[in-house]
């Protein structure tokens, strides 16, 4: 079975967080990215990225509606959460202030992973989930002409912290391919933005899911 490893990177690459920082016309509101509810400082938060599955269940709550396979994070308290996910169903241990993605892709089990989001209030979360066999995956931005994050390996997860508010196209590379791409991709201050890329049948897609939270 494939295992997660999720890295997080506190700010882009030197050249990447100045270049991007620097791209004009690309400023939005500053207020749009802010949480509407406010959560118990201590409670976490649980998501599903299961693109064959049309539902899970976290804490009593069932999510649907997932946008490439991914479901919205659903607050829970520190201790034991039940998850109900491809039939089966799991405990997860749950730290204080935590992000978990649970990752069900078809002929695995199902993996538990700490998404290390900085949710900084001048800056917004960029993640990449690679899905493929693929590995050394690089998250590019044309209009700087830089690359946020480097080397996403086949199965794993990286995530950067970028200036915003900020509107970018992201290439999903390996070495000079480009295997696929998302385009206007809204960074907002203290947001998220999953970019999941998928492979089937030799044909490479991406999507790009704001992390949202279900109310």
């Amino acid at each position: 079975m494939m295992s997660f490893r999720s890295v997080f990177m506190a700010i882009a690459l030197p050249a990447a967080a100045a270049l991007i920082a620097s791209v004009p016309g690309t400023a939005r509101s500053a207020d749009d990215a802010l949480y509407e509810d406010v959560y118990d400082p201590n409670s976490s938060f649980i998501r599903v990225l299961a693109p064959a599955e049309a539902f899970a269940t976290i804490d009593g709550k069932t999510v649907r509606d997932f946008h490439a396979g991914l479901s919205d994070y659903v607050n829970v308290m520190p201790g034991t959460v039940a998850v109900m996910l491809s039939g089966q169903s799991m405990d997860i241990p749950v730290a204080p202030s935590k992000h978990y993605t649970i990752v069900s892709l078809h002929g695995t089990d199902p993996d538990v992973i700490e998404d290390m989001l900085a949710l900084s209030p001048a800056k917004a979360d960029v993640s990449v989930y690679n899905l493929t066999e693929v590995s050394g995956i690089d998250l590019y931005v044309p209009l700087a002409n830089a690359v946020a994050i480097e080397s996403v390996d086949a199965a794993h997860t990286k995530s950067v912290a970028l200036k915003a508010p900020l509107t970018l196209d992201f290439d999903l590379r390996s070495g000079e391919e480009e295997l696929a791409n998302v385009d206007a991709v809204d960074l907002k201050r203290k947001g998220g933005v999953t970019i999941v890329l998928s492979e089937e049948g030799g044909s490479f897609s991406a999507s790009a899911v704001p992390n949202t939270y279900f109310k």
